[in-house]
């Protein structure tokens, strides 16, 4: 999940090693609807599932359509085939020099589709690093830690860089915490 143009189909494309097939790259958001790809898991055991979401602050839908899209994805897939999932990933351009929307509705987000509890299983993805240089990039990172994401981190999020690499992908994929035995999902 997260604002459109952040890099979530473009993540999803380099865990896949399918660069650039889903990601839109011009003004215009392309993502209109929930997109899942199955994939298997490098650990050769289980299959993972990425769910690729309409971008918040789209060019053609409202902040609440596009969730009301996520929403739907998770009842049908959740209660009525029993998939388990694992795992958010939020999406975050490091290269924004504003914070698009309050933290305190993220958070609250977050807490409603995840319960308080299991905020654990929440990575903040911060994106784009090759528009910025490593210090401006450190920067900016540090002040959402401090001032925008602090309250949800101290609940257990952590935070990751995503390169645009496949190898930067599958960093991320392995640092959630998954049991072997079943296939899980993965929405961002």
């Amino acid at each position: 999940m997260g604002p459109t143009g952040s890099g979530k189909s473009t993540f999803i494309d380099h865990a896949v090693e399918r660069p650039d097939m889903g990601a839109g790259h011009d003004l215009m958001s392309c993502m209109t609807g929930v997109c899942t790809i199955q994939y298997p898991h490098t650990n050769g055991v289980c299959n993972i599932v990425l769910v690729d979401t309409p971008g918040f602050n789209h060019t053609y839908m409202t902040d609440a359509q596009a969730l009301q899209h996520i929403v739907h994805w998770l009842i049908s897939s959740i209660h009525e085939k029993n998939i388990k999932l694992s795992s958010f990933l939020y999406f975050h351009r490091i290269s924004d020099n504003r914070m698009p929307e309050m933290p305190q509705r993220l958070y609250q987000m977050f807490k409603e589709l995840c319960g308080k509890d299991n905020l654990k299983n929440i990575i903040l993805v911060t994106t784009m690093w090759d528009e910025v240089t490593e210090e401006v990039g450190s920067a900016c990172e540090q002040e959402l830690c401090a001032n925008f994401w602090q309250t949800m981190i101290t609940l257990g999020p952590t935070v990751h860089h995503f390169e645009g690499t496949t190898e930067s992908a599958w960093k991320i994929i392995n640092s959630l915490s998954m049991p072997v035995l079943a296939s899980h999902h993965l929405l961002q």
